[in-house]
């Protein structure tokens, strides 16, 4: 028996564990009705457990903690219009890309509002992108923007799953992406900024070997733009957790923003909108 140990507000108790042990789990307490109603409500999650064999009612089954909260739980891609629209126009964002922090604040999960979130705003990027193509006369020259894992500045000679490896070293530890510290957080931002000027110098390939290096250095660019808000927001607020910042203050009520390629920036959101939920 695990104490403490809960979906909400105590998965930081399953993050210590987890550091020297592993953690199993059992769903033991819910009646008949109770399974019926939760087969039916999140049918997916059971999914898993029958190809296994495994009765998560009666059976043990370990777990694990990923990224949540970092890469889909809240934050995303700013939504700057009811259409769904971002920042760069004529892209438009929708589901576990966009933000949801306008609708659940600082803490999320994978059903209720979550769920319609991705069928609301799936339908209203929709409406957005086709009236903004509705509305174009026409198209001027088209060059490509793209230029990290697309068009290093120098002689291609980084592979990407090195790439991978280095962010996944730096990403996964939770005892540095969950039970965040401001010193291990600056020692893993560092080292993905090294590995950004690598990508930066060096990454590159042909065929499929384009669309994996593309995708490498997204990965790189999310885990800086990740640890760097996380070094901003000095407090412990909803799924981010500071070991060294455990306390809410109260001047930090607002959500933040954070971009850039080689040189990263992170402020709070300007205006009404920026006030958290």
């Amino acid at each position: 028996m695990l104490e403490g140990a809960a979906s909400y507000g105590g998965r930081s108790v399953i993050a210590k564990t987890l550091l020297s042990e592993p953690v199993y789990a059992r769903i033991d307490r819910a009646t008949e009705a109770e399974q019926l109603a939760m087969r039916k409500g999140q049918p997916n999650f059971f999914l898993v457990f029958d190809r296994l064999g495994i009765d998560p009612f009666t059976d043990h089954f370990e777990i694990t903690l990923l990224a949540e909260g970092t890469v889909r739980g809240t934050g995303g891609v700013r939504v700057a219009g009811n259409d769904c629209a971002t920042d760069v126009p004529g892209l438009y964002v929708a589901g576990d890309t966009a933000t949801r922090e306008l609708i659940c604040g600082g803490f999320s999960g994978g059903g209720s509002h979550n769920a319609a979130w991705a069928a609301s705003s799936g339908s209203w990027a929709g409406q957005g992108a086709a009236a903004f193509a509705a509305a174009r006369s026409g198209t001027g020259p088209l060059h490509g923007a793209g230029t990290a894992g697309l068009r290093p500045h120098g002689r291609v000679a980084l592979d990407h799953r090195a790439v991978v490896a280095e962010v996944q070293r730096q990403v996964l530890p939770y005892d540095v992406n969950y039970l965040r510290h401001g010193d291990r957080l600056r020692t893993a931002l560092d080292s993905l900024e090294r590995a950004w000027a690598a990508v930066r110098q060096g990454l590159g390939g042909t065929g499929e070997d384009v669309f994996r290096a593309r995708e490498a250095a997204a990965m790189l660019a999310h885990g800086r733009w990740m640890f760097h808000a996380a070094l901003a927001r000095t407090e412990s607020r909803g799924m981010h957790k500071r070991r060294d910042r455990p306390g809410l203050d109260p001047a930090q009520r607002h959500r933040l923003l954070t971009g850039g390629l080689d040189a990263l920036w992170s402020r709070p959101e300007p205006g009404a909108l920026g006030r958290a939920a």
